[in-house]
């Protein structure tokens, strides 16, 4: 785990095939979030959802679609050797930039869905009055 921050492991051109688990358990991780995002994007086409959630769902679904896309793709590189396009440093990095964008996702889930209930709230009780 502590190679995950030195550069000469990130960055090494001569790549070792994966001969662990840890490549099957990947796989079956992304595969499983791939489900994961169809399955929003079904859920997000039904009409019970109120219109915020559904689009937090259409946010979460295209991070798992990209996520998992990605990082498959990013897999295979490795898996075949390929000398630049697998390196481990692409999957740091896609890992950073994926975590970044879920950051902007939970920040919509927690400060920008309660102020739209809140101002919806508001309107509402204003509306309420008007003729």
């Amino acid at each position: 785990m502590i190679n995950w921050f030195k550069l000469d492991y990130l960055f090494t051109n001569n790549l070792l095939p994966i001969t662990t688990n840890v490549f099957r358990l990947a796989v079956g991780i992304y595969v499983l979030i791939f489900v994961l995002a169809i399955l929003l994007s079904i859920l997000r086409k039904k009409d019970r959802f109120a219109k915020p959630y559904r689009r937090i769902m259409q946010k979460f679904s295209s991070w798992c679609f990209s996520f998992s896309i990605a990082g498959l793709i990013l897999m295979f590189f490795r898996h075949q050797l390929i000398p630049y396009l697998g390196m481990r440093a692409w999957t740091m990095i896609w890992f950073i930039i994926c975590a970044a964008w879920m950051i902007y996702i939970l920040k919509y889930l927690f400060v920008n869905i309660p102020r739209q209930k809140k101002d919806l709230k508001i309107r509402e009780e204003f509306e309420k009055y008007l003729p």
